[in-house]
């Protein structure tokens, strides 16, 4: 049976062989390792920061849903459950009639535009 060599050769040993190999693997596993942790990180941060907007956000917002409620309990004195029902996602944003967003109340605040940014940042990221 005929032999796998070429030319009567066998194939050339590279220097150093499975040393260089794993410590190449061991290298790309820790960057990885690393990587994950940065990762999570920003996402932890990006999630504390949206969670910053959303309590300043409602903090501004509980005011006037709460005026509006009582404004129409008034106006109709035969159904509160209504009102409440009705007002209940007052400040968030909703679809149009045209098809368009209207926009969320108090998406303006620092907090939230800094939350926004780093959101699109982590996105970005390709994370």
């Amino acid at each position: 049976m005929r032999s796998r060599m070429r030319f009567g050769r066998a194939p050339p040993d590279y220097p150093g062989g499975s040393k260089y190999g794993a410590i190449s693997a061991a290298a790309v596993l820790w960057l990885l390792a690393i990587s994950s942790v940065v990762v999570a990180n920003q996402a932890s941060d990006v999630a504390a920061l949206e969670s910053q907007c959303a309590a300043a956000r409602e903090a501004k917002i509980k005011p006037l849903r709460e005026a509006e409620i009582a404004q129409c309990k008034a106006t109709r004195p035969d159904d509160p459950g209504y009102c409440e029902r009705y007002w209940s996602d007052y400040g968030n944003a909703k679809r149009l009639a045209n098809g368009t967003m209207s926009p969320r109340m108090f998406d303006d605040l620092l907090s939230c535009v800094s939350a926004d940014q780093a959101r699109k940042a982590l996105d970005k990221s390709g994370r």
